[in-house]
């Protein structure tokens, strides 16, 4: 079970981190600083998690709960299609 939890995990890792790198802005979209900081912290750490993953392989030790984590956050990515403004929007 432990290793299809790591193999899932790293999927969904490397999924993320290439959405949010492979994003691109429609023109007459601006620049937020705080959006841009999170999608920066956002590829860090689910590029970090696959190559930890990659490293270490069944040692790396990913709980069923952060699989769930990473599975809503792939979710949001791909629903915005990227755009973290989009994922950190409160307004309907």
């Amino acid at each position: 079970m432990a290793e299809i939890t790591t193999f899932l995990a790293l999927l969904t890792s490397l999924a993320i981190c290439v959405r949010l790198i492979t994003y691109r802005a429609h023109s007459g979209a601006t620049h937020r600083p705080g959006a841009s900081l999170v999608a920066w912290v956002l590829i860090a750490s689910t590029g970090g998690q696959a190559l930890q993953i990659l490293l270490y392989g069944p040692r790396a030790h990913v709980s069923p709960w952060q699989l769930g984590l990473l599975l809503v956050v792939l979710l949001l990515t791909l629903q915005s299609k990227g755009n973290v403004a989009r994922i950190l929007r409160t307004d309907p």
